[in-house]
């Protein structure tokens, strides 16, 4: 009984928010494209393939223009990484900056700069300091002062720009990377994370073809231009995303229709493919087993602080997350 009426009142909180989210939906997208929105967002965990295929069919019609333009763009790709920089700059953000970090986030940031690689520099993007890299379009900055635009979206418009105007690499703040880091991501012309498996993955837009939380490539890489023009344009004709991982149906459209952006995408051979599986055990106790195991296939892992994170077992065990900590304080291997 317990059980069901904790469901009744998940059920009920997810149609408030979708009664409170259907009339912005429809004034942008149609009554359509709200409804099915509204649909999908009932039942846990979504994105079914009836709504991806409506939501990926909306995005590509609108960036039909783009996409036409980017047809006709002479673009060769390379081998070696170009930036405007002389060392690959390595990307994250942290709107509050590092002394605001929380513990697991300042964890994942201490560890990127003990093992980046001598032909890379970290340059952390914050609230005070992204005006100094890229400019973006007065609408974009208006929206985002005022509430339309989200920290997370806002994120989202500033990897791509960073990554169009100096390449490198874009890398979330809450990644951890367990080992030697992978030189792929900071030497090659497009790169990202990648586990393709389109059942595994049915419920993702993009089927594990990339992960948009670490790209990498060359400046004014041809995916990025794409991407950044995109973006801009959404927000120029748009109050808010149609999913919260649009730039999974940007880079979509622009893969089923941009025959040289599709060909750098499926040359990224799968790579950490278990990206997502530490987070759910850093609760756990620890051992080396256990370690061995999320680390066989996979270096940098998608963590998250969202979570109630502890550092002994309900048996006083160090914890799987506690033994991160003490890796990293102590710049040693976990």
């Amino acid at each position: 009984m317990k059980r069901f009426l904790l469901r009744a009142w998940h059920l009920c909180q997810r149609i408030i928010k979708g009664i409170r989210l259907f009339p912005m939906h429809k004034r942008n997208f149609g009554f359509g494209i709200a409804w099915t929105i509204f649909i999908d967002g009932l039942v846990p965990p979504g994105k079914s393939e009836k709504y991806i295929n409506t939501i990926e069919k909306y995005v590509s019609d609108y960036l039909r223009p783009l996409t036409e333009k980017y047809k006709r763009d002479a673009y060769v790709p390379i081998e070696k990484m170009e930036t405007s920089f002389d060392r690959v700059p390595v990307w994250c953000c942290w709107w509050q900056g590092e002394d605001k970090m929380p513990e697991l986030v300042k964890m994942c940031n201490d560890r990127l700069r003990q093992v980046l690689p001598n032909e890379a520099e970290l340059r952390m993007i914050t609230q005070n300091n992204y005006r100094d890299y890229v400019e973006l379009p007065n609408y974009i900055i208006q929206k985002f002062e005022t509430g339309k635009i989200s920290i997370t979206a806002l994120s989202d418009i500033l990897r791509v720009a960073l990554l169009s105007e100096y390449g490198g690499f874009w890398i979330d703040s809450t990644v951890f990377v367990s080992g030697t880091f992978p030189k792929e991501f900071v030497s090659r012309n497009f790169y990202a994370q990648r586990m393709y498996d389109p059942e595994k993955w049915s419920h993702e837009a993009c089927k594990g073809r990339w992960c948009g939380f670490m790209m990498s490539g060359s400046r004014q890489n041809i995916i990025f231009r794409f991407l950044k023009d995109a973006f801009y344009q959404w927000w120029k004709d748009y109050d808010c995303v149609i999913d919260y991982v649009i730039l999974d149906y940007f880079l979509l459209a622009a893969y089923h229709n941009i025959p040289v952006i599709r060909e750098m995408v499926d040359s990224v051979p799968d790579n950490n493919t278990d990206v997502f599986e530490m987070y759910k055990v850093l609760h756990y106790p620890y051992s080396k087993q256990l370690v061995k195991k999320l680390t066989d296939t996979t270096v940098m892992h998608k963590l998250t602080y969202k979570i109630d994170l502890y550092k002994t077992t309900e048996n006083g065990e160090e914890t799987l997350y506690a033994h991160l900590l003490n890796s990293v304080n102590s710049h040693s291997p976990i």
